[in-house]
Formats: structure tokens, C-alpha cells, sequence
């Protein structure tokens, strides 16, 4: 039988250092091969690779401390906190990570100059350790909130969905009501509101282990009726 998660070690999520030794890594390499190996995993749950590779993606951009609460908020666990040992799902099963999926050696070669370059990069919209933005959200905070009241009796209550959400601190859930169309920044604020968390942290929203697009509804990024959606919080 499988070891529940409770017995498993879990370590605090460190970085990997590594220098590669039987072969030269380029950027694209890099970048080309972590594609195929997400799209390439047979055994365990797709949602928890998902996780893994949303995880990585902001511990590729050094920001440890997003990749720690993406993790947690999975239950996923580490037994050393080095992902290039692997991990565990909350139903004891193992991932294994080669450490070129991890981080970056350290001798990463140029690519040549007819080469494709780095195509690892990140949309400004899922930038999650970016906090300029902080002044910019509220003013659209407030934009959302005069919407609604404006808007109140267009949006049938009929049409309104019930959301879930599992914050990743440890809270209980919360359920909020939106609308079909409403965009995942608008249910951010509501889940921070109904937490009692809005003027102090900063929610996003994340489903199926990807950080959801703010601008866009939750329908438009594949959410299902009934599915828990994961709420990680921030200090702003």
C-alpha cells in the first residue's frame, strides 16, 4: 500500500545547481526538451505534472518562495526539497524530474546565431512576483466594483455559478458567486474579500496546476462547473 502523505518528508523546496558534464545544453535545448518531457509523462496524474511544470516555471525565474506556495497548495510533497529528487502527489505517488528539467546548468552554451534562441518566455500577465503593478490592480479593483454596481441587475441571477476555492494558507474554503463572463481577476477579489484577506494580500488564482490568466474568465481557461478552484496568497 501507498504511503500517506502525512508519513512523507517534506523538506522545504530549495534550488538545484548542476554543471553539465556528458553534454552541451543550449538555451533552446533547454527549452525544447522540458516541452517534450511534460508532454511526454504516462504514469501519475496529469493535474499533478501540471503542477510541477507551473512550479518550475516560476523556479526557473528564480522565485522559490511562488513555486514553495504552487506546491503546497497541491499537496505535493519533497522528501529533500530538491525537485531533481523527485516528489509525491497526497496519494503517494512518486515523480521523477532529471535535473535538466529542474534549473539550468551552470555552463549553459550560446546558441548559434541561425539558432531558434530562448524561446522560454513568460507572458507579463502571469508574472507573479512583479509588485509595480500593485497600484495599477486596485485602481482596476475599484473599476470592477463600480462595474458591478452599475451593471447589477443586467447579469441574471439564474446565470450566476458558485466557485469554490482552496486557499493555500491553510484557511478554509471559500465560495463566491460569479458570472459566466466575469473575468478571473474580479473572482480574485471576491475570494480575497470573502477570506477577509483583500486590503492586506494578493490572490491568484490557479486550476488544474496553471496560474490563470487575469483578464480572461474562468470558462474561457477550462474550468468545469463543480471543479475546486486553488487560491495562493500573497503579501502585496
Amino acid at each position: 500500500s501507498q504511503t500517506p502523505l502525512s508519513q512523507h518528508i517534506d523538506k522545504p523546496l530549495r534550488r538545484h545547481e548542476w554543471t553539465a558534464r556528458n553534454r552541451t545544453w543550449t538555451r533552446s535545448q533547454l527549452d525544447r526538451e522540458r516541452a517534450d518531457f511534460f508532454d511526454t509523462r504516462v504514469t501519475g496524474r496529469p493535474e499533478v505534472w501540471q503542477v510541477l511544470k507551473a512550479a518550475l516555471e516560476v523556479l526557473w525565474e528564480a522565485d522559490t518562495t511562488t513555486a514553495q506556495s504552487i506546491i503546497r497548495a497541491a499537496e505535493v510533497t519533497l522528501p529533500t526539497g530538491d525537485l531533481s529528487n523527485g516528489a509525491y502527489d497526497s496519494l503517494g505517488n512518486y515523480y521523477a524530474l532529471p535535473e535538466w528539467i529542474v534549473s539550468d546548468p551552470t555552463n549553459v552554451a550560446e546558441d548559434r546565431p541561425d539558432g531558434k534562441g530562448d524561446t522560454h518566455q513568460r507572458d507579463d500577465d502571469d508574472d507573479l512576483t512583479a509588485e509595480e503593478d500593485t497600484v495599477e490592480e486596485q485602481d482596476e479593483d475599484e473599476a470592477i466594483r463600480r462595474r458591478e454596481e452599475k451593471g447589477k441587475g443586467v447579469a441574471d441571477i439564474r446565470d450566476m455559478v458558485k466557485v469554490r476555492a482552496r486557499l493555500s494558507e491553510n484557511l478554509p474554503d471559500v465560495i463566491v458567486s460569479i458570472g459566466p463572463e466575469e473575468s478571473v481577476r474580479s473572482l480574485a477579489r471576491k475570494i480575497a474579500e470573502e477570506s477577509g484577506l483583500l486590503s492586506i494580500k494578493r490572490v491568484r488564482v490557479a486550476y488544474m496546476g496553471k496560474i490563470l490568466k487575469e483578464n480572461l474568465s474562468l470558462k474561457d481557461q477550462g474550468w468545469k462547473k463543480g471543479h475546486v478552484v486553488n487560491a495562493l496568497v500573497f503579501n502585496r
